[in-house]
């Protein structure tokens, strides 16, 4: 399919793009990550298409010298450098040639009131009292007003510990699908395949999609839904919020499926080859260092973990 060169690009392919970019400007690739980034290009036309982009709007940074910023980004701690060469990529590559719709760009997750990096978690009181916390890559805006308790979740995903409020403000998570409204609970919302999903601990919640009927959520209930349907509902996941304490849990739980939840909390690229992704494991994984949780799974499934480096891993099966 033919894409206009101001299309947008997927996210995801940004994201790819931009560790790219911070392997180009952190002293350059060696042989074998050239190899990988060729393959990576001759993969899809879109990272060809991304890529290209990014080529023609560097040249807009073209009255810092390369060597200045190299050292500038030597310079700042490593985190911080891979934040700022993150964000660089996203600017170039979703850029297009100078007019990019808001919604394109992830300026709102950006400028958000809280946010969390790629192996982040972050934990907040606010003003109510109730307890946010924010997974790893998520953003939120906190809107408190003298009608309304409003925290928008602009992506990833929240546990919300809900407090009582003296003034009997509503509390309410807008999400892309629809708000929810808590009534004294204890919920995770993820933002996921079009909608949002919740899982509800405690109490009773409301969902309002935007264009769908209103439902009720009672305590040990799950259910997506979208701006225009609400899914089926489902027994609540009780370690669907298990990352809140730095843990991800699995049951039986498909690889492919676990691999793509390891990879919210790790900077890069990490793939499942297909011939494995459907064996299944069952353990509580530390998220404070996947290089360790890739290390186990290699020890107790037939498998391999192939780095080219560690921004581009690939699970693929034993040779």
């Amino acid at each position: 399919m033919n894409r206009s060169a101001e299309a947008p690009i997927a996210p995801a392919i940004v994201e790819q793009a931009s560790h790219w970019l911070m392997l180009h400007w952190d002293g350059g690739l060696d042989e074998s990550q050239r190899s990988a980034f060729e393959a990576w290009q001759a993969a899809d036309t879109e990272h060809r298409r991304a890529w290209q982009r990014l080529e023609q709007l560097q040249g807009t940074l073209a009255v810092v010298p390369a060597s200045t910023a190299r050292q500038v980004l030597r310079e700042l701690p490593d985190a911080h450098r891979r934040q700022t060469l993150k964000l660089l990529g996203l600017l170039l590559v979703a850029g297009g040639s100078g007019y990019v719709a808001h919604s394109q760009l992830p300026w709102r997750e950006a400028m958000a009131d809280l946010r969390s990096g790629t192996g982040e978690r972050l934990q907040r009181t606010l003003a109510d009292g109730s307890r946010l916390s924010l997974n790893s890559g998520s953003a939120a805006d906190i809107l408190f007003s003298t009608r309304e308790r409003r925290i928008r979740l602009l992506a990833g995903e929240l546990l919300l510990d809900s407090g009582h409020d003296m003034a009997d403000r509503p509390l309410i998570v807008e999400t892309s699908a629809g708000e929810i409204q808590a009534l004294g609970t204890r919920f995770s919302v993820l933002e996921t395949d079009g909608g949002s999903r919740v899982d509800l601990f405690e109490g009773e919640l409301e969902l309002r999609p935007r264009h769908a009927a209103i439902s009720r959520l009672q305590a040990g209930q799950r259910r997506w839904f979208s701006a225009g349907r609400l899914g089926e509902v489902e027994r609540a996941d009780v370690s669907a919020a298990a990352w809140n304490e730095g843990r991800l849990v699995a049951e039986r739980m498909p690889l492919g499926r676990f691999l793509a939840e390891l990879s919210r909390h790790r900077p890069g690229v990490l793939r499942c080859d297909p011939a494995v992704a459907a064996l299944e494991l069952t353990g509580v994984f530390p998220l404070a260092d996947t290089d360790r949780v890739l290390m186990a799974l290699q020890q107790s499934l037939p498998i391999e973990v192939h780095s080219v480096t560690r921004y581009w891993v690939t699970v693929r099966p034993r040779s």
